[in-house]
């Protein structure tokens, strides 16, 4: 059962994991973590996932990094707050989080939402921010707006409200239809790459755990209203590294985005992944963790900007 007694499966893992619960006062955030191997590195998932989905990157990381990997409020393991899914809500979990577990300076990684939430840290209490990384978010563009994101925001929305088994919710998957960009017609999310009988499986039961409203705020822009990705960016001045997934195979960090990220923080660097779409490493893991390694073992306070393609 998760945290507010609902069903929550736990999902396998290998590896010396060990998960805990830390309270912040308010809300109660289960996390995982390994030994401690070196600096720590926090990570952050995305909306609807849980801590797990770093799993296929956790292995090559934890030997010289202390890794720390919560299930931001609502999700996973951790406990449901009747609408309070703002990014500054779940931003003040983690920096409570940070200042109290932590309880040193660290590098952020996060994927998507957890790259919202890991700006807006960084921006605001840069002491507890040693580097960060993007993992294909939202910067500060209107590309969630134009993406098949939405619709598909809605499409697991209903799922979890609709509720059933976790086989019942990967079918479920399997029905919702995505317009992707450059395609004229609609696509069921079963025939996307990378969404194979098994990760559909592994997806529901990330779903079965979620707070329907997670997605309810995303979809009426209330989780954002108080983001200005522009006026962040203008205050972070850690290194920062920036993963952009394929805008054309449903990749949310646009190359405007980019652009500015990269004309606003001194110490950024990017790579873009042509053949990768949103999910990134959870679509492959190796060419991730190529560019992820290189950045963390070259963290150093020097200004300047490099882009590649991987």
């Amino acid at each position: 059962m998760g945290r507010d007694g609902r069903r929550c499966e736990v999902i396998p893992s290998t590896g010396a994991h060990d998960e805990q619960i830390f309270d912040t006062g308010k809300v109660r955030l289960n996390y995982a973590k390994t030994a401690d191997t070196g600096p720590p590195l926090v990570l952050l998932h995305g909306l609807g996932r849980r801590w797990q989905v770093f799993l296929s990157l956790i292995p090559s990381l934890a030997p010289r990094w202390h890794i720390y990997a919560p299930d931001l409020r609502g999700h996973g393991r951790s406990m449901h707050v009747t609408r309070g899914y703002r990014v500054s809500q779940y931003a003040d979990d983690i920096v409570r989080f940070l200042k109290e577990t932590v309880a040193e300076p660290a590098t952020l990684f996060g994927h998507s939402l957890g790259g919202m939430v890991s700006m807006w840290i960084a921006a605001r209490h840069p002491n507890l921010v040693r580097a960060l990384i993007l993992g294909d978010s939202m910067i500060c563009g209107d590309s969630f707006e134009h993406s098949m994101y939405p619709g598909l925001f809605a499409g697991l929305r209903d799922l979890i409200i609709k509720g059933g088994s976790t086989e019942d919710i990967a079918k479920g998957l399997t029905r919702i239809q995505l317009k992707v960009p450059g395609l004229d017609e609609s696509v069921p999310i079963g025939d996307l790459p990378g969404n194979d009988e098994a990760h559909l499986l592994w997806w529901a039961r990330c779903l079965e755990c979620v707070d329907p409203d997670t997605f309810s705020m995303t979809l009426d822009r209330s989780s954002f209203q108080e983001w200005d990705g522009e006026n962040l960016l203008r205050q972070i001045h850690c290194p920062t590294l920036l993963l952009q997934a394929n805008p054309e195979l449903g990749g949310l960090m646009s190359d405007t985005d980019v652009e500015r990220a990269l004309e606003l923080v001194p110490d950024a660097f990017h790579v873009r992944f042509p053949t990768l779409g949103h999910a990134l490493y959870i679509q492959q893991a190796e060419p991730v963790l190529r560019a992820v390694n290189d950045f963390l073992e070259s963290l150093r306070p020097m200004p300047g900007k490099k882009t590649s393609s991987l």
